[in-house]
């Protein structure tokens, strides 16, 4: 306790040193693997002292990221150590979103009780986007017995086995829900995710999970390493230590319980293969989705009035450039189709009147577009990723489904839309 008390202190004042930052290197055996852990060590405090609490940061799909490394090195500065390991270079394989899956869950585990040896030294995991998936996998054999002093700090998590295909129900990896831990969830607010997350926290929460949330405005997910980041992006990315601290702060309190799950259920639930497409699919989810918007002259536009007619209905922002790629495509769709009963309506996601007509000043468009202020639509149509996209026939039903930016005015989607204006 008194530990955690000096560390809550140190949270809660966040004073900057200027002592340099210490890294050493420990190489440890896994089931015959050797990995390599690189240590960044706490230097806030007398450095004969041990540090404050560790900080494990699980590699992403996107491997052991530098940027990560310097938020590290700013933790160390209030005495918080970390600790990176990169399995894909113990495997030999990039780090790729399939690559995820090959990563052994006992591997985590050890690496786990390893950063836990000493049993009073207040410990969090750290997993951004697809690590997630490698710290509930590797928490399961750890939480049969009693744990404490133990926290998941989850920044952008993706938690489904695979992107859900248009109007489809995600499924969590069982595992997501079978973790008892103070969790917090670090969300980018410019992301369709961020509408999901009363959804995620109650299946982060089936086994007694504290969970807190956190939304970072105005930023897209991966803000804090995008090649693309924005001004407000790359501003964010300097707090995100400071976020991390916050999140440590708000679950101190909750590290002494001791938390227990059963045994999952062994099941059959594995990641399919994701293949990207350019072309309209066999739309298979709910069918009479409603959509009621308003648009940017005020008026009301209702899909129903819309019988008759074939309608692609296409989920957007302007922060999302594959949906800025695809709009002049649409705009040449539109004027392709001019005079007969083609419509184009685009729903924008919760960006403000003034930003969208802003965006349109600069990339004029030939169809109306909604505003679905409070995502009401995005859930109704359970939209996933951005850009998504509908073709509706004639009677009102969806026929074809696409996530990702395409070209519309491709041979094979003028094709199918001839073919339902011929029914």
């Amino acid at each position: 306790m008194p530990r955690i008390f000096a560390l809550w202190l140190s949270l809660l004042f966040s004073l900057f040193f200027s002592n340099a930052v210490l890294a050493q290197e420990r190489l440890v055996d896994m089931d015959g693997v050797s990995f390599s852990i690189q240590m960044i060590q706490a230097t806030a405090n007398d450095k004969s002292l041990p540090p404050m609490a560790r900080v494990l940061w699980l590699p992403s799909e996107y491997g052991v990221l530098p940027q990560e490394r310097a938020i590290a090195e700013q933790l160390a500065k209030k005495g918080i150590e970390s600790w990176f390991v990169d399995f894909y270079e113990a495997m030999f394989l990039s780090p790729t979103s399939s690559a995820v899956d090959e990563i052994d869950p006992l591997w985590t585990a050890e690496l786990i009780e390893l950063a836990r040896a000493d049993k009073t030294l207040p410990v969090w995991i750290v997993a951004p986007n697809k690590a997630a998936q490698i710290a509930v996998r590797g928490l399961q054999s750890i939480q049969q017995t009693a744990t404490q002093n133990l926290g998941l700090i989850l920044i952008n998590p993706n938690l489904y086995l695979q992107t859900p295909q248009p109007g489809q129900v995600a499924d969590y990896w069982p595992q997501s829900a079978n973790v008892d831990l103070p969790i917090t969830l670090i969300q980018a607010e410019l992301s369709p995710w961020k509408w999901r997350l009363n959804e995620l926290n109650q299946q982060l929460n089936q086994a007694g999970s504290d969970v807190f949330t956190q939304v970072i405005p105005k930023v897209r997910d991966r803000f804090y390493f995008r090649l693309d980041a924005l001004a407000v992006e790359n501003r964010q990315a300097k707090q995100l230590a400071k976020y991390i601290q916050q999140a440590m702060r708000l679950q101190l309190v909750y590290l002494a319980k001791p938390r227990t799950v059963k045994a999952l259920k062994s099941t059959s639930a594995k990641p399919k293969k994701e293949t990207k497409s350019v072309q309209l699919n066999l739309y298979k989810g709910q069918q009479n989705l409603p959509l009621k918007a308003q648009g940017l002259d005020g008026n009301y536009f209702d899909l129903k009035d819309y019988a008759g007619q074939v309608v692609l209905v296409n989920f957007w922002a302007s922060w999302c450039p594959p949906c800025v790629h695809e709009m002049p495509s649409m705009a040449r769709l539109k004027t392709h189709y001019a005079g007969q009963d083609v419509e184009i309506l685009a729903v924008n996601l919760g960006e403000e009147k003034t930003q969208v007509e802003s965006f349109l000043t600069e990339h004029p468009v030939n169809f109306p577009v909604l505003l679905d202020d409070d995502a009401s639509a995005v859930k109704a149509w359970k939209v996933f990723a951005y850009p998504s996209s509908y073709l509706i026939d004639k009677p009102g039903q969806i026929r074809f489904a696409l996530f990702g930016a395409t070209e519309w005015d491709d041979i094979a989607h003028i094709q199918k839309i001839d073919a339902l204006l011929a029914e």
